[in-house]
């Protein structure tokens, strides 16, 4: 009899000393009303630097690159986001690191500088189209580094996703 009572104790205060923890409220953050963030999902997943190997025997080819609208619900209206190729975020980049990228001649792409994200979608979609003739054989290696600019006074550009630097190799 004493063996049970002591094991209904020892139950009951366990049970008790979970449920306090239900009333904490302390650490509990409402995202209900966080805004919008524009972001580059691959930089947050991956790195911030990507590689996109380009073919001496194909003239052309289209680079990608996403836009994201980091938000609790997606937008409920069009959002347009500004992109630059921006030297000092390569500059940046190359400080401190045994391989040093040059920034890719500007014969040798073409950027969409804007998207839009649409009402109900969070992605928007930057095409980079490589001209490969136009990347030098010579230096490097080469990249092109893409920041997101400028957006609505309603979305916060992302302070570390706003950069994607693209490595783009010359294969034979």
């Amino acid at each position: 009899m004493r063996n049970l009572f002591s094991t209904v104790v020892v139950a009951a205060s366990l049970a008790l000393s979970l449920t306090s923890c239900l009333k904490d409220d302390e650490h509990f953050v409402d995202f209900a009303g966080a805004g919008y963030v524009a972001e580059i999902p691959y930089t947050a997943n991956r790195s911030i630097l990507q590689t996109d190997s380009l073919s001496a025997s194909t003239a052309t080819s289209v680079f990608p690159l996403d836009i994201n609208i980091a938000s609790p619900n997606p937008p409920t209206q069009n959002i347009d986001i500004a992109v630059m190729v921006d030297q000092a975020a390569l500059t940046t980049y190359n400080t401190g690191r045994t391989i040093k990228y040059t920034l890719l001649p500007s014969s040798a792409y073409q950027l969409t500088p804007a998207v839009t994200v649409n009402a109900g979608s969070r992605i928007g979609t930057v095409n980079i189209t490589f001209q490969h003739s136009q990347v030098p054989k010579i230096g490097g290696p080469y990249a092109l580094p893409i920041t997101i600019q400028t957006v609505p006074s309603n979305v916060t550009i992302s302070a570390n996703y706003r950069t994607q630097i693209i490595a783009v190799p010359l294969k034979k």
